[in-house]
């Protein structure tokens, strides 16, 4: 109460105003436990980057061979879904330096957009090859079995190779538990990891 025996009720709109910025500022990273979505899903789009994919074409003009021009302008279309774009400079990028995992992985994740999950895994495949620490890679190879492929087992024997290959894997925990969850829904099994 005020000293004039009026009673002070809060502001409602301060009220709202003061929740609304505590939940605008929880950090997102707060939730970096959960395991990633695969890559090229969830992510912003750049609003810059039909104006950047110009600059790149320029320089591709002059220089059709520059590996980084051929990856950045790749990845652009990538962001923008414009996966035919993103796989025919991955592609070319992929000439350059074959043995480049991450552009093999987000060409994967084109091809899996286009519609083919076999041609994705078989990328996934060479890509794990390459480096088997490619965490990444492992990941989307287990998406793409468990939701394209319809193969479940495949997909946790990928993310338990994920688990085994990567011991520092930031989603650990995550991951861990999504496998465990699967394998309930299979029937019983030890887990595989500590």
């Amino acid at each position: 109460m005020r000293k004039d025996g009026k009673r002070m009720f809060p502001d409602w709109k301060a009220v709202v105003a003061v929740a609304l910025a505590i939940f605008l500022l929880i950090p997102a990273g707060c939730r970096k436990k959960e395991a990633p979505p695969p890559a090229g899903e969830g992510e912003t789009i750049n609003l810059n980057a039909l104006s950047q994919i110009e600059n790149y074409k320029e320089i591709l003009k002059k220089d059709p061979n520059n590996l980084q021009a051929l990856i950045n302008i790749g990845n652009l279309y990538f962001d923008t879904r414009q996966d035919l774009l993103a796989i025919q400079h991955y592609r070319k990028a992929l000439d350059l330096d074959p043995r480049n995992v991450n552009v093999r992985t987000d060409m994967a994740v084109c091809i899996r957009r286009t519609g083919n999950p076999d041609r994705a895994v078989e990328e996934l495949k060479k890509a794990i090859s390459m480096d088997p620490r490619h965490a990444q890679s492992r990941y989307n190879l287990g998406i793409i079995l468990i939701h394209d492929k319809k193969d479940v087992e495949g997909g946790i024997r990928a993310w338990e190779a994920l688990l085994e290959n990567v011991p520092n894997y930031p989603y650990r925990d995550s991951l861990k538990s999504e496998i465990a969850q699967m394998r309930g829904m299979a029937g019983p099994a030890k887990p595989k990891f500590k």
